[in-house]
């Protein structure tokens, strides 16, 4: 399966396919669009930013809620030889002041000559106060035609790929009705304008766990390659049928790249939820997959334990998992137990824990760098002899060893390798840096060439992760920049985080630790923690220090209690420790 191809020639053959997506809003309300109706939309929208005046290569902002309507603007943008800035959504961003600055910041940083978007979102971002002033248009007004364009309703459910597209009945939307009396004000493209492999086909901006968001410049080439390698017997190991089941949000490369695209690329069919509906209802996640029989599923950590805590044992019942045969995890730290505990409790659905696939990868790096099969397999190791005098682990008085989850080796095409900081390889079990090379490593980052050499060196990716290698395969142990030193000893947030997530009344990925340095008073380790209502704080106080205490040999000098929702997060759902600690200094964390 040769796949060396831009994102317009991929949906130009993908048309040709019987496949397509299905799509299910945030308010359960259900879209099918075939490939070939997908490329029609796409051209439609094309044809209206280059009647604007649009020229190939110019970035365009995308903030559009709906998933459905995302993807029609997203394809629609390439489809004119633009460049895609994808944005988070008002609703996913936390607050409207949060998606104000963010959205602000990206479109500043990127520079778009314009922004897609709807009615509703558009007077939140021309209230913004930026640099750049770049025209606003309004999605449906670029589809304006006098023919409705393919928007349906589903009307009947069924529950196999095939039935999926021969007897869905499609009936016009009000929106479609109302189109169909519109004077058509533009020319669709006749097709997606020919592009270059070594084109800019995204710019996607990193999550901003650490810093404020960088634009990662990705060329049509490092995506083909990416997804090659996603769909390759390495990867996927994509087969005829699979159904692809997503709610990851499409602004992020997890959703964007692995699901969407990795399913155009195939092609095959796909299920894109909303991530609203996921977060407020998260069977419907695994009622999509069982209704549908998805195949391939990818989401973060926190999304199993969401899962697991949520869903009623009553409701396993009308559940089939059986058919789930990939169960990718990624995006942030992979817990074993979290895992385990998941596929427990699904086994009655017809769940195998076999089916977990952990993954490592990174925007800057198109999106996966390592997959590893076979399931969830675990390096139980003592950390005094794992890691290296400059790096130390987590680890309990008395040498309990750390258990860490192997991530898998290299693409074919890519390479791996765990370096000091002369930037020496270093031998196996030696904890270092992570780096990467090969066809899916960026550009760079745009107009930032100060970062970009500092990221990239002689073609290798520093991802600015640590981990260790053993029999070839990577284990990630956490970010170097976020270590907490204390006494001589290191120790990695994230496992400590993991390490208290269980506690009775600790909210669901509540909890952040972090070291606060000074220089004229002493050093602070402190937790951050999310309580669930009618948690007793003393207890809940007490509990965390005593875990921390016992898991890692070290005391934590605050505990900060505070509400759900207080810690603020990337777009992704990832923790913005950095952000969290300066907003404690700054007395802005809780008010």
């Amino acid at each position: 399966m040769s796949i060396d191809r831009t994102i317009g020639d991929a949906l130009r053959r993908a048309a040709e396919s019987p496949f397509g997506l299905r799509f299910i809003e945030h308010d359960g309300r259900m879209v099918v669009v075939t490939y070939r109706e997908l490329l029609a939309q796409a051209c439609m929208v094309g044809g209206a930013l280059r009647a604007a005046g649009y020229q190939p290569g110019d970035r365009v902002a995308l903030v559009v809620p709906e998933v459905s309507a995302f993807v029609t603007a997203f394809f629609g943008i390439t489809a004119a030889g633009l460049v895609p800035v994808p944005l988070c959504p008002p609703a996913q961003a936390g607050d409207v002041a949060t998606f104000t600055r963010q959205s602000t910041h990206i479109i500043d940083a990127s520079r778009a000559v314009a922004v897609l978007t709807t009615a509703d979102v558009e007077p939140l971002l021309t209230t913004a106060s930026g640099s750049v002033s770049p025209k606003f248009h309004i999605l449906d007004a670029l589809l304006a035609t006098n023919t409705p364009l393919a928007e349906y309703v589903v009307t009947q459910v069924t529950h196999t790929a095939t039935q999926m597209r021969s007897t869905v009945h499609r009936v016009p939307t009000r929106q479609s009705v109302s189109r169909a009396h519109t004077k058509r004000i533009h020319t669709p493209l006749a097709e997606p304008t020919p592009l270059p492999l070594d084109a800019v086909a995204l710019l996607q901006f990193t999550s901003g766990s650490t810093a404020l968001p960088k634009g990662v410049v990705l060329s049509h080439g490092n995506i083909s390659a990416n997804v090659r390698a996603i769909l390759s017997p390495s990867g996927l190991d994509a087969r005829e049928g699979d159904v692809a089941v997503s709610w990851l949000p499409l602004y992020h490369d997890m959703g964007l790249i692995g699901m969407l695209l990795s399913s155009l690329y195939a092609p095959a069919d796909a299920v894109l939820m909303s991530p609203v509906l996921f977060l407020k209802r998260p069977s419907a996640w695994l009622d999509a997959i069982s209704t549908y029989r998805g195949t391939v599923s990818f989401a973060p950590n926190f999304a199993y334990e969401l899962c697991r805590r949520r869903v009623k044992t009553s409701q396993l019942a009308a559940l089939d998992l059986s058919g789930w045969r990939v169960a990718g995890c990624g995006a942030e730290p992979i817990r074993p137990d979290t895992l385990m505990q998941f596929a427990e409790y699904f086994a009655p659905a017809g769940f195998a824990a076999s089916s977990f696939l952990p993954s490592y990868g990174l925007a800057e790096h198109a999106l996966a760098v390592t997959f590893a099969h076979g399931g969830l397999q675990v390096d139980i190791v003592d950390a005094e002899r794992l890691v290296r005098e400059s790096v130390a682990m987590p680890v309990a008085e008395g040498g309990t060893p750390v258990r860490v989850v192997r991530c898998g080796t290299a693409f074919p095409e890519h390479e791996l390798r765990i370096v000091d900081e002369a930037f020496a390889t270093l031998p196996e079990r030696h904890v270092g840096a992570i780096v990467a090379r090969g066809p899916s490593v960026m550009q760079g980052y745009f107009e930032q060439p100060d970062a970009t050499a500092a990221t990239l060196h002689d073609g290798w990716l520093l991802t600015g992760d640590l981990g260790y290698l053993a029999d070839g395969a990577l284990y990630v142990c956490g970010r170097s920049k976020d270590l907490i030193i204390r006494q001589g000893r290191k120790y990695h947030p994230p496992d400590l985080e993991a390490s208290l997530a269980d506690l009775q009344g600790v909210a669901i990925s509540g909890v952040v630790v972090f070291g606060v340095d000074r220089l004229e008073s002493a050093d602070e380790v402190v937790a951050v923690v999310e309580t669930r209502a009618g948690g007793r704080g003393a207890e809940v106080e007490e509990a965390i220090r005593r875990r921390v205490r016992e898991t890692a040999g070290l005391e934590i000098d605050r505990v900060v209690l505070t509400a759900p929702g207080t810690i603020p997060r990337t777009t992704s759902g990832k923790v913005r420790r950095s952000e969290t600690r300066d907003r404690l200094e700054a007395g802005t964390l809780v008010r």
